[in-house]
């Protein structure tokens, strides 16, 4: 499943493979090179997604609500895990999601997005201890 970033054949050369086996290591997949996604846990599912990002070598790393689907203690800590690569590879991520601590806990600046309008990007922290009258209404303040 990783492979696919690299060539939708699947046809890996050697140094394609040891670029898989090296971001598999780094999102704590090791070991599970040949395991197909439907015998995965639910975070395994999530480092192999991150991880068939990542082995694509770009600058910026895009996510659409990448861990939505899991609990509070494995959300925090692939939060913490995409921090850590985007840091070690000098990436730009681009993350969208709707809990507010997601972007606390992962983006210096934020861009709210509201009637359908992007704002200026603003440091996260501020933009969420002060909110703007839409961010109010959505957090239910």
């Amino acid at each position: 499943n990783v492979g696919l970033g690299l060539s939708p054949s699947l046809t890996l050369s050697a140094r394609q493979k040891a670029r898989r086996a090296d971001v598999l290591g780094e999102v704590g997949l090791t070991g599970l090179e040949d395991r197909l996604p439907g015998s995965l846990s639910g975070g395994q599912q999530s480092r192999a997604a991150l991880a068939r990002a990542l082995v694509q070598d770009r600058p910026v790393l895009l996510l659409d609500e990448p861990f939505a689907a899991l609990g509070p203690g494995l959300r925090k800590d692939m939060l913490a895990l995409v921090a850590r690569v985007a840091e070690a590879h000098g990436l730009t991520v681009l993350m969208v999601t709707h809990d507010p601590q997601d972007a606390r806990a992962i983006a210096a600046r934020t861009v709210l997005v509201a009637g359908g309008q992007a704002a200026v990007p603003r440091d996260t922290g501020r933009l969420l201890d002060d909110p703007p009258e839409a961010l109010r209404r959505y957090l239910g303040d």
